[in-house]
């Protein structure tokens, strides 16, 4: 059971060493300029790898449930799947249901662990698997792997290592836990932190906030949904950033340096270099590109 790119290795490496009785996706959805309807990933691989494909809206139909149990699954793997799956269905397969999560769990529980780490500043993340039970994310530990956060990763590459992490610590997790010889771990009480879903409300850039925390959530929504900041030209989305030694004693917002990078004002004194920028609709260009075609000056400000 998954849905999107982060679950592809997982399907491709268990379908290579297991009999995959049936695939749950999301069901397709419109996307795009075109709004055309557009298989998840999953199901696509599904398909390639001539596996049974099932995308139900909801795992509540009566019906969806009766299809689930005629599989007579030995376990369930869910990885992103994107839909929460009724206790009922976790007692049907003869080992349970697991799940790869790209955290260290306890730590980010939920709907976003892989942005959430990154804008909090985290310099490690890594996947477990766990046993899947009625609480969100809670499950005993099978196996898990930590991995360093390396200073300018974004999101799409932090996903991308742990995609690859998950998938192997699952195969080793299934091969462990039905021949008996991996116990499950009850996860600790302590260090337990919720990674909300991202709001797209949250794209937009607080030049109060440190410098470093404002790098941190560029990274973090990169390259979903983005950041971006109102200028003297209209709205940018600010793609890569770092934050500067160079302090200051001006308002948050305030353009301090044009000379092939943008450097602005942040709060506690605090300096951004901005690196990378796009406006709307455009391509991504550097702060030198940027500034070639657009007129800005110190002592204009970014901001509301």
């Amino acid at each position: 059971m998954g849905t999107p790119d982060f679950a592809v290795p997982s399907l491709k490496l268990l379908a290579a060493q297991n009999n995959i009785v049936a695939v749950f996706s999301q069901p397709p959805r419109p996307n795009g300029r075109g709004m055309k309807t557009i298989e998840t990933p999953i199901q696509t691989m599904a398909k390639k790898l001539h596996l049974k494909s099932m995308t139900p809206h909801s795992l509540k139909s009566d019906d969806v449930f009766e299809e689930y149990t005629k599989l007579k699954p030995d376990i369930v793997v869910v990885v992103a799947y994107g839909l929460i799956l009724p206790e009922k269905y976790l007692k049907v397969p003869k080992y349970g249901c697991i799940n790869g999560h790209a955290s260290s769990l306890p730590r980010w529980r939920g709907a976003a662990p892989i942005q959430r780490a990154i804008e909090a500043g985290d310099t490690s993340s890594g996947s477990c698997i766990m046993i899947m039970e009625k609480g969100m994310d809670t499950g005993p530990i099978l196996l898990s792997k930590k991995i360093d956060i390396d200073r300018y990763d974004t999101s799409k590459v932090l996903h991308d290592k742990l995609s690859h992490v998950t998938a192997t610590i699952l195969i080793d997790a299934i091969n462990g836990y039905t021949k008996g010889l991996l116990s499950p771990i009850d996860q600790s009480l302590t260090g337990i932190k919720y990674a909300q879903k991202i709001e797209k409300t949250e794209s937009q850039i607080d030049w109060y906030l440190a410098a470093e925390q404002i790098c941190n959530k560029v990274r973090a929504f990169n390259p979903f949904p983005g950041t971006y900041t109102k200028g003297p030209n209209g709205l940018i989305k600010i793609i890569a950033a770092q934050a500067s030694d160079n302090t200051h004693d001006c308002a948050p917002g305030t353009i301090l340096l044009v000379n092939k990078i943008i450097s602005v004002a942040c709060g506690n004194k605090t300096t951004l270099e901005i690196k990378e920028i796009q406006k709307p609709g455009k391509n991504i260009i550097s702060a030198s590109a940027y500034l070639n075609g657009t007129k800005l000056s110190v002592g204009d400000k970014f901001g509301n």
